[in-house]
């Protein structure tokens, strides 16, 4: 008398720990790594090459976090459960920078500062006056972005105290700035790229277009999209 017997396969531990390696080493998505970032700081007012040297000395910064506020339903039978009732993000994150010999990047900070007040009168300035938006990048190790963030209506809240001590003869002295912000929303960095490949194909063509037009004859020439005048 025939029976029918399951037939059960041992699965083969050895490829699928080769597979999970070769993903991790070698697809693009591998691991992500807390040592490459970007930071571009847009201070209101300020020279765009100063505020580049400063993003640059940025040594290290925390991505910020999300929360959604909830309360709890007690307007129903049986368990309870937590409803949302608003989101808040965190309230200050912390920037430090390696200072430079003159410690350029505490008087960047300190003059955005001074866009808040009036050291004289010490009235406050208007909040659109001194609010600038603040985007950090995740890298992979080819430096392609592989995810942003902006903060949205930043600005530096606190400039912390600077130690000096004779006994650290060896160190580098780091600025550290707690910035306030109202929001931040995730950047579609493969849109971004996208876009930048579009203006370079069109500085691209643009080029090809000037060189033609360069050495056709002076009554033969070509209009924006490549067609002869008069034709």
């Amino acid at each position: 008398m025939a029976t029918d017997r399951a037939i059960f396969r041992e699965p083969n531990a050895y490829s699928d720990l080769e597979k999970a390696i070769t993903y991790f080493r070698f697809d693009e998505n591998g691991y992500a790594v807390p040592n490459r970032f970007e930071v571009l700081i847009f201070s209101p007012g300020a020279n765009p090459a100063e505020a580049q040297k400063v993003s640059l000395r940025c040594e290290s910064i925390l991505l910020p976090g999300r929360n959604l506020n909830t309360t709890t339903d007690t307007n129903i039978y049986g368990p309870t459960r937590e409803v949302v009732n608003g989101v808040t993000y965190a309230e200050d994150i912390t920037l430090t920078f390696q200072a430079s010999a003159g410690l350029d990047e505490r008087r960047f900070f300190e003059k955005w500062q001074e866009l808040a007040f009036n050291k004289q009168t010490w009235n406050v300035g208007y909040y659109n006056h001194y609010v600038k938006e603040i985007e950090i990048y995740l890298l992979d190790k080819q430096d392609k972005r592989r995810y942003g963030i902006k903060l949205v209506e930043a600005f530096p809240k606190t400039i912390t105290a600077t130690e000096l001590s004779q006994a650290s003869n060896n160190e580098i002295i780091k600025t550290s700035v707690s910035f306030s912000f109202r929001y931040w929303e995730s950047l579609r960095v493969d849109e971004q790229a996208q876009s930048l490949i579009s203006e370079e194909f069109d500085i691209l063509a643009n080029t090809v277009q000037r060189n033609i037009n360069r050495n056709l004859p002076a009554v033969v020439k070509l209009d924006g999209q490549g067609r002869v005048r008069g034709f």
